[in-house]
């Protein structure tokens, strides 16, 4: 071998997700904080969220928009979601169907905010699964329309009955017993059920079950076909009977799903591919067809209505009324649907409008009031205002009664027997205006990835030892395809640096209130105080009232005075004029202002009051004493949210919100409009936009017509859906020595909440009885408090505690008690991964890095940073806090810059709404944030929308661009002739103008500027009918001479597939982008595609990489290598493989490639002999997704993902008995993430100097264990996650950390983490999971416990809280890369 890399055992890493999921894939409406007010709730993946709608007034209207309350990443896969009420719960507890044959019910807890797990039904035993081997049919859950009974659909014929009522007195349980019900004994044809309903109108609980008994498919029509049937069952749960009461057979093979009709229509709708039925008990059926290809897949009677061409697969369908449905087709276009029937429930007619054009919707429902919900896979989830515009009249034949007996007429006969005839009768039809009030930003389907520079790095940046990097996606589908760019760290703008060594502490002041901006800048010092003075140059004052000989300890503003407080004095200024200063005999060690009190804290302990007085005409300070001693830290907030409050809460009985009438804007869509209404809005949901219209919203007048919270008689709340606008309270919130914490008002000192136990961080802060101080001895220390109110208006506000070294997030939530002095809050802790701990030496030894005497904050508040409000977190890793436009808590560090030891926010004529900080080389930088980044997402992130689906993205090194393949659809009324078709002819299809032609994606790759995402104009190629790229990257290809230098170009490979009659060729393209003079007109042209070699192989090339300046590509059966020579390639060598090779991984000499069946094979390039050899490969079966290569230091291994959902990691043992002399690879770790992985990439970690592994010469004097890489991964859920190798030693010690949270942590829904993390095997293997690989989430629940349970966990485990999150840290900045 020409290098040679130690295959030794690599079994032990770490799976961490960075990003959850962002796909929407179910939804619903229900009442699950509170009983009166909505809630949205929606799952994605293993995320579950809860939104509420919050009314915001825009231009005179009121709409509403969502706001995060709680969200949950679960450890199972969310299959379905359903609400219902439990008897004797006032609120809607949420149905959960998980895994293979789970059911999870959880609710909601008022008194933690939190979720709620109820009961947890396991139904995945044998004797349930049947024969079925492997999951096969995934769980539904339906409920109820009148909450009498919960069903679940179970492996295709097994129906799990939930009942939802009350028993007979004389038990003592809540419900009656869960049962199953085996469908084939109640009717032996019953089987792969399609779908299932509950009907309404029924006495008893009645399902209908949509089912095919023998199945068949498209190309067996004419064999078979009208193969589906319904069912409808009546539930008589006390009696555990179930009569069938109706049945309709042979209805089109095609069916989908089917949809319930309320009352007083009833019925259901069937919808199917090609048609549309309605079906009731006793009434005919009535059916229509939706394109003239129904007319040869089914015999069912149809009607013909209009010249429709539509297809329902793919679609989505919900009721709005009781005769209207709204429904989602997979192009995204919306349609509402009338039913018109005769006044006696007999369905004549389906009225279709076009409604609008929009996302490509994978689930939709009702909201409150006018407002309908769009979950999206493939795009934005939107939410959809709707309000009535106008009429049009439409006709149908009525059956009207003739009551006249004429027998004197014989011609009428017939008419007087049966009584009926038939009349026209016109009815008026509403149309409907639609416009986008709020979207969520999703990223999903993720199916390539790669790593690109970024171009908005500041230069100060750019001297560090690390590269600017950042990922790119291809993701959506479609209309809704996009590239997203993803970044871990914040990466600010800077405008200008300054050197001004040794800054402890820094504040901007404003003198200017009309303009808003800052006039001061004040810099602590050690001994000394610097001023600043801020206009369009940063100047000193030289002179001026502020004192500049001892350092500054707080500076704030009370009655638009500013306040300077030194240790020993405090100081009133009007601008920069001296007013009153007043010297104190004690030292002061803290303050705080909230206009127009303030607080001073005492070396001693004690709190005293501080004011402004006016006294003679002048005003002055003044200092009042307190009943507080023993304080450790204080802070003081100005309450706008109503929260903070000794009146209890209580939320109207309001279930619907009153939408207002005003005609719609520009933005609205009618129905009655012909052209298609694609507008970015509709489509992508404009994340931006509507964040500007956050900002820029305007505060309401007077109350919003919505539910309002009120104080009122005692009941049990939620958070408030929205308050009115309420009167700022001023309180104080300061910790004793003794770990307690006090709430105080401001300024009668009341005491007003009461916590004896802050200091040990509880998951709940609740109010408890006072009690005398106790000793502080094994309390840990708090170091700092800030109280805050985030989000929109400061309605949320946050509790954040610096205790040891560890930050600790609080969300305040209403709780009434029976204290009538008290607050009627709590606080409920928030988990995140902030980590904070400071550094050690090599002697284990703290480094002292606050060299000031007295205490700098490291807890930052801001209220407007380009538009955004939060907390900047200062220290050796700063963190940026945000509470986003939709509510939820975002964390993102801040690397670039290492230390920041302390921050300001800075509004000025050249930066704009802009911060401040110093960094840990002691530099003053004036920055501002980029505005293309949407920080609403786990990683700040931006969506390039591309109307296309885009397949893969190769980033250009040497002119720093980005080639891109994407395919659009159209209809194809052609196909290939059949024979061998060389010369690639075509016939026409020959059908009418309702037929639904076969769509056909054409391809083409598009070059795209880096720094603004545009297209570089005349740079777009596109590929021929039938020709499709099946792969693409970046290579650097080199010549057979040695020494040649390499040369970067853009590599692709494509197939045309014209059916099965013609055989498949491909070809391998090999580009240039040359760098060219631009065209003044077009200032980006400067840049265009060459194409050095396009030539036809011998079958489809499926995949292709570079090795050693080589290009090795997969075509057909075989793997070729070849050399760019002269623009040519020559074959160097080639060697067969098994079925069809998909994925070619490349290190070194080594090649790792996957078959879609066969698993992954290991081989070995011989650059001197040109020889391809087998080194090992996997002899079990395997539906492989993607491979890559595992770097631990020396050590290698192979990651697999698979059809499973699992990742598996394989090593070559040729040592080993099992490895057969190491022709069989060995499996070594497994574990299941519950999402598809279609895309890998490695970088090397963040070593400790704060570069990224072989970005410096450093590097390559590192420990083998340092030489690690992180390989990273994206599913087609939308999430971002990564795999770290890890030492033994380190995992041995997380492992059991990892076993003890299993049952130590209570789980939401009742799920097991181990049981979801074990790989899931095809059908039943002889072998074990083999696990060695953690899950982080899990691990990150040690950081949500409260100080004694992290002493008695770790000392279980033989360990100490310090090391656990030690290695937790190092797991976290490893991954700091992007």
């Amino acid at each position: 071998l020409l290098y040679t890399i130690k295959f030794e055992i690599m079994v032990f890493g770490v799976y961490r997700l960075n990003h959850p999921p962002s796909s929407v894939d179910h939804c619903c409406n229900c009442y699950f904080i509170t009983p009166n007010e909505p809630n949205l709730v929606v799952a994605g993946g293993s995320l579950l969220r809860i939104f509420r709608y919050v009314p915001m007034q825009d231009d005179g209207q009121i709409r509403h928009r969502l706001e995060q309350v709680l969200a949950c990443n679960l450890y199972g896969v969310i299959s379905s979601i359903a609400p219902a009420k439990y008897p004797g719960n006032r609120r809607d507890s949420l149905l959960l169907a998980v895994g293979e044959a789970q059911l999870s019910v959880i609710d909601y807890d008022p008194a933690a905010h939190a979720f709620k797990t109820r009961m947890l039904y396991n139904y995945e035993q044998d004797d349930q699964r049947q024969m079925f081997l492997q999951q096969t049919f995934t769980p539904q859950v339906r409920v109820d329309s009148e909450n009498r009974s919960a069903a679940m659909l179970i492996y295709g014929s097994r129906l799990v009955v939930v009942p939802l009522i009350k028993p007979a007195k004389n038990t003592t349980d809540v419900v009656h017993h869960s049962y199953v019900v085996d469908l084939k004994k109640l009717d032996e044809k019953v089987n792969n059920v399609k779908d299932f309903q509950f009907l309404h109108g029924y006495c008893e609980p009645t399902i209908l079950l949509l089912y095919e008994p023998l199945r068949t498919w498209p190309g067996r029509v004419a064999v078979r076909k009208d193969t589906c049937s319904i069912v409808a069952i009546a539930l008589n749960i006390r009696d555990k009977v179930h009569p069938i009461i109706w049945s309709q057979n042979n209805l089109p093979f095609d069916s989908l799903y089917a949809l319930p009709v309320p009352k007083p229509t009833g019925g259901v709708l069937i919808f199917a591919v090609n048609s549309l039925l309605y079906l009731n008990q006793s009434i005919p059926p009535f059916g229509v067809l939706l394109n003239s290809l129904a007319l040869k897949t089914t015999d069912f009677p149809l009607q013909k209505q209009g010249d429709y061409m539509l297809t329902l697969d793919d679609s989505q369908a919900v009721v709005m009324e009781s005769e209207r449905v709204l429904i989602s087709l997979k192009s995204g276009d919306l349609y509402l649907i009338t039913l018109l029937s005769d006044g006696m429930r007999s369905i004549k007619r389906f009225s279709w409008m076009k409604a609008a054009s929009s996302v490509l919707t994978s689930c939709l429902c009702m909201a409150t009031g006018n407002y309908i919900f769009l979950g999206s896979r493939f795009g934005n989830s939107i939410l959809l205002y709707y309000q009535e515009k106008s009429s049009v009249t439409a006709n149908i034949l009525e059956e009207q009664s003739n009551k006249r007996l004429r027998l004197d007429e014989e011609d009428d006969l017939d008419l007087e027997i049966f009584g009926n005839k038939e009349e026209k009768k016109d009815i008026l039809l509403s149309t409907y205006s639609f416009e986008v009030v709020d979207s969520l930003m999703n990223f999903s389907p993720i199916t390539q990835m790669t790593v690109g520079e970024s171009p908005f790095l500041s230069d100060e940046y750019k001297s560090g030892n690390h590269h600017d990097l950042e990922i790119v996606a291809c993701s959506g589908y479609g209309k809704n395809g996009a590239l997203s760019i993803f970044q871990n760290s914040m990466r600010p703008m800077i405008n200008s640096t300054f050197d001004l060594p040794t800054v402890y502490n820094m504040w901007t002041i404003r003198t200017d209130f009309s303009t808003h901006h800052h006039s001061y800048l004040i810099l602590a010092k050690a001994d000394s105080t610097l001023i600043l003075q801020t206009g369009e140059d940063i100047t000193e004052v030289e002179e001026s009232g502020f004192a500049t000989t001892e350092t500054t300890l707080y500076v704030g503003s009370i009655q638009n005075y500013v306040v300077q407080v030194c240790p020993m004095s405090i100081l009133l200024l009007q601008e920069s004029k001296l007013l009153h200063r007043l010297e104190l005999s004690e030292t002061i060690s803290g303050a705080s202002i909230c206009d127009p009190y303030g607080v001073v804290m005492l070396m001693s302990g004690v709190v005293k009051l501080l004011g402004v007085v006016t006294r003679d005409k002048r005003p002055q300070l003044l200092l009042s004493d307190t009943s507080s001693t023993h304080t450790v830290c204080i802070t003081t907030y100005t309450d706008e949210s109503g929260l903070f409050s000794t009146e209890p809460y209580v939320v109207q009985d309001t279930t619907e919100t009153p939408a207002p009438a005003e005609k719609g804007g520009e933005g609205d869509v009618s129905v009655d409009q012909e052209e298609e209404l694609d507008e970015d809005t509709l489509l992508y949901g404009d994340s931006d936009k509507l964040f500007e219209e956050f900002k820029n919203a305007k505060q309401p007048d007077k109350e919003p017509a919505a539910t309002l919270l009120k104080p009122g008689k005692t009941q049990e709340p939620g958070p408030p859906m929205v308050t009115q606008i309420h009167n700022p309270t001023h309180w104080c919130c300061l910790t004793r020595d003794d770990g307690v914490l006090e709430i105080r008002s401001l300024p009668t000192w009341n005491l007003h909440f009461f916590c004896k136990n802050f200091a040990m961080s509880p998951k709940v802060l609740g109010a408890s009885e006072e009690h005398p101080s106790v000793g502080s001895e094994g309390i840990p220390s708090v170091k700092e408090i800030c109280v805050v109110g985030m989000g929109w208006r400061r309605q949320r506000p946050h509790l954040l505690t610096l205790i040891d070294d560890d930050l600790f997030i609080y969300s305040a939530f209403p709780y009434n008690t029976s204290d009538k002095n008290a607050l009627k809050l709590r606080f409920a802790k928030i988990q995140h991964e902030v980590l904070i701990k400071k550094k050690k030496t090599r002697g284990n030894k703290l480094i002292d890095m606050d060299a000031h005497p007295h205490y700098t904050p490291k807890i930052q508040y801001f209220s407007n940073i380009s538009g955004y409000t939060g907390i900047f977190l200062c220290g050796d890793l700063p963190y940026w806090l945000f509470l986003t436009t939709h509510g939820a808590l975002r964390t993102h560090p801040m690397y670039l810059d290492g230390k920041v030891t302390c921050f300001a926010p800075f509004h000025n004529v050249n930066c704009e709404h802009g911060f401040l900080y110093f960094s840990s080389t002691d530099e003053l930088r004036v920055c501002t944030l980029p505005a293309t980044l949407s920080y609403d997402n786990h990683w700040p992130a931006r969506k390039v929308n591309l109307r296309a689906t885009p397949h893969f993205v190769a980033y250009h090194q040497d002119t720093k661009t980005y080639a891109v393949c994407t395919s659009t659809p159209s209809l194809n009324p052609m196909r290939p002739a059949q024979q061998n078709n060389l010369d690639k002819e075509e016939v026409s299809i020959e059908e009418d103008d309702n037929f639904p032609y076969p769509s056909l994606n054409w391809y083409s790759i598009t070059l795209y500027a880096r720094d603004g995402w545009e297209v570089i104009p005349d740079s777009k190629i596109d590929f021929p009918k039938y020709e499709r790229v099946t792969c693409m990257k970046y290579m650097e290809l080199s010549g057979e001479q040695m020494g040649e230098q390499s040369k970067g170009y853009v590599v692709a490979g494509t197939m045309s597939s014209m059916g099965e009659e013609v055989s498949a060729r491909g070809k391998i393209m090999i580009f240039d982008v040359m760098e060219v003079v631009p065209d003044p007109e077009k200032p980006l042209s400067g840049f265009k595609f060459k194409c050095l070699y396009d030539k036809e192989q011998k079958g489809p090339v499926t995949e292709i990489d570079c090795i050693m300046g080589h290009i090795i590509s997969a075509i057909g059966q075989k793997i070729y290598v070849w050399s760019f020579l002269n623009n040519d390639l020559v074959g160097v060598a080639f060697i067969d493989t098994q079925i069809y090779i998909h994925s070619i991984s490349v290190i070194k000499n080594f090649i790792l490639f996957a078959d879609i069946t066969k698993s992954i094979s290991l081989l070995n390039f011989d650059k001197e002999c040109k020889t391809l050899s087998v080194i090992s490969r996997d002899f079990e079966p395997m539906e492989v997704y993607r491979c890559e290569f595992v770097i631990d230091g020396t050590n290698l291994g192979f990651l697999v993902s698979d059809s499973n959902c699992n990742l598996v990691i394989y090593s070559y043992q040729p040592e080993a008995i099992e490895s057969s002399g190491g022709m069989k690879l060995i499996r070594k770790s497994d574990v299941n993430i519950g999402a598809h992985v279609n895309t890998f990439f490695r970088t090397g970690i963040r070593i400790h100097d704060g570069s990224i592994l072989g970005t410096t010469p450093a590097s390559a004097l590192l420990h083998p264990s340092e030489k690690r890489h992180v390989t990273w991964f994206a599913t087609l859920d939308g999430a971002l996650a990564s795999f770290l190798p890890l030492s033994e030693k380190k995992y041995r010690r997380l492992f059991m950390l990892h076993n003890k949270l299993v049952t130590a942590v209570p789980h939401v829904a009742g799920l097991n983490p181990k049981k979801f993390r074990t790989a899931k095997m095809p059908g039943r293997w002889l072998m074990n999971p083999h696990r060695n690989i953690l899950d982080y989430q899990l691990l990150t629940n040690f950081l949500t416990l409260s100080h004694t349970e992290r002493r008695e966990l770790a000392k279980q485990i033989g360990t100490t809280p310090s090391q656990i999150i030690d290695d937790l840290m190092g797991i976290q900045k490893a991954m700091m890369i992007f």
